[in-house]
């Protein structure tokens, strides 16, 4: 019996494992070694087609024998003829049409023709286009048995478009609107009564500097952008930017809730106090990410945040009934930027509570809240930035001792990537962090092996000698970069950065001169 060897790059079942991994260039390569590498591996090279941004086009005859391939076509400021006319691309799901700087009218026409073409596969579409009359954009979409995804940037929405448009939406699942100026909305939208204009399927909701123009006398446009939010009872994640409180006031806090899916929440430059926030708290049964710019998250979130209860609708009632599980024990990002409002206790509060924690970026902890506080769960963090600040006297006698409580609760986060000790800090205050030295408790951070990243900068009392950047390079491994005066001195800093620079670690700093 003869014994048959297979050669492993001969199996296209295997290949196309290969495949999955090369890039562009080395899959020009690869299709040239053998006949099976062509045929199996040609699928990745056709796989997303782009024009324009230097982008070499395909020829006309080339694209009719390979469109079979095409998954993704990317136009950039150009529409090809040869891909106006396009038909039968089979695998086609996605098309990214951005003519940011073209001022050629006859694109939506022929746009929507292709979306027509292809009305049974796509499933995505992003479009970026500043000239007026997207009609045809929206018919075509209309077509699209699954449509899912829709983002729409730098664009007007004409006052004759908005029914359509909103007909659009209510077939997808992801809708993003990014600088997008819908002139008018239809004269029944502000109806609470009417069906018209609830959006079943959107569960991911983005709004970059959007606006209604003419909002409905006496509302203002973020009020009308809150309104069409809470008319998305499946949402689950919202991202928010450029619009003010009625925002929030209609969309949260109007009664009863209308969101109870939601889970993901971020909300850029709205200034939101901390009763609304623990208002929205209350009301959700599951929070995965919050990201507040210029909001409070005081004492009052905070107590909903641990809290064992939230508050629901029950036969026209509002009730307060027991939670499946805290807010605590569900969420996994937590970013406050500039916070206004009472602030102290809340990331010892924060760490001490949230066992699923991957990234916290928040306000000051203070050296004394650390010791008087409980143990830190958070220990799968990945990214912390938060204002660590020293507020006892190091050459104090409890001093020492106190840091070394506090680098030895840092020493638990051994999943660290990203550790920033003054993210907040001004160049006109005065600023000190923990001293990051082995007298004072550094080799409690033993366990960083992950740690890719330090900053400590603003911090003009660091005392770093040789001993302690040879400890950092044999012990945390994956260091890359430091950001931060490492000693005062100058001569001391020199000797420390040289020895880390060294061992290919990259030290960063501004002087205060």
């Amino acid at each position: 019996m003869n014994n048959l060897i297979l050669n492993p790059f001969g199996i296209p079942e295997i290949l196309s494992l290969v495949g999955d991994y090369l890039d562009r260039s080395d899959l020009l390569h690869c299709i040239r070694v053998s006949k099976a590498f062509h045929n199996t591996l040609v699928k990745f090279i056709w796989k997303k087609i782009q024009t324009g941004s230097h982008s070499k086009e395909p020829t006309f005859e080339a694209l009719q024998n390979y469109k079979e391939h095409i998954e993704e076509l990317v136009f950039y400021n150009i529409f090809p003829q040869k891909f106006r006319l396009l038909q039968g691309c089979k695998r086609l799901k996605y098309i990214n049409c951005s003519m940011r700087s073209s001022q050629d009218f006859s694109i939506p026409n022929d746009l929507s023709n292709l979306i027509k073409a292809h009305r049974s596969t796509i499933t995505k579409f992003l479009f970026e286009f500043k000239c007026p009359g997207l009609q045809e954009i929206w018919g075509a979409l209309m077509e699209c048995t699954h449509l899912e995804y829709l983002k729409i940037y730098g664009s007007q929405i004409s006052s004759d478009e908005t029914d359509l448009f909103f007909q659009v939406c209510k077939k997808v699942k992801h809708l993003d609107m990014s600088h997008v100026c819908i002139h008018q909305l239809p004269s029944d939208f502000m109806d609470d009564n009417a069906d018209n204009f609830i959006f079943p399927n959107i569960n991911a909701l983005y709004f970059h500097h959007t606006k209604i123009s003419n909002p409905p006398h006496p509302y203002t446009s973020s009020y009308c952008l809150g309104m069409l939010t809470r008319r998305c009872p499946r949402l689950r994640s919202l991202v928010v930017a450029g619009n003010q409180y009625d925002f929030y006031r209609e969309a949260f806090l109007y009664r009863p809730f209308a969101l109870p899916d939601l889970s993901k929440i971020w909300l850029y430059n709205m200034k939101i106090k901390d009763e609304d926030m623990a208002a929205l708290l209350k009301q959700l049964t599951e929070l995965r990410q919050l990201f507040l710019q210029g909001s409070d998250f005081g004492p009052l979130s905070i107590r909903e945040l641990l809290a064992e209860e939230q508050e629901i609708l029950e036969d026209g009632h509002i009730i307060r009934k027991r939670r499946n599980r805290r807010l605590c024990d569900t969420v996994e990002i937590l970013e406050f930027i500039k916070q206004t409002g009472e602030i102290d206790g809340v990331v010892q509060a924060i760490l001490s509570n949230c066992p699923r924690l991957k990234e916290l970026r928040g306000p000051k902890i203070t050296l004394t809240e650390i010791i008087a506080g409980a143990e830190w769960i958070s220990t799968g963090l990945t990214h912390m930035s938060v204002n660590l600040e020293v507020d006892v006297g190091l050459e104090s006698s409890e001093g020492p001792q106190m840091q070394r409580t506090a680098f030895r609760q840092l020493g638990k986060l051994t999943q660290l990537r990203v550790l920033n000790l003054t993210p907040d800090y001004s160049w006109n205050e005065e600023v000190r962090t923990l001293d990051l030295r082995l007298r004072s408790g550094l080799d409690e951070l033993v366990n960083l092996k992950r740690l890719f990243w330090l900053f400590f900068e603003g911090d003009k009392h660091q005392r770093m000698q040789s001993e302690d950047a040879t400890w950092i390079i044999n012990n945390w491994p994956s260091l890359n970069d430091v950001y931060g005066i490492v000693n005062c001195e100058p001569g001391a800093r020199t000797l420390v950065t040289d020895i880390l620079l060294s061992h290919d670690i990259l030290v960063e700093y501004r002087t205060f001169d």
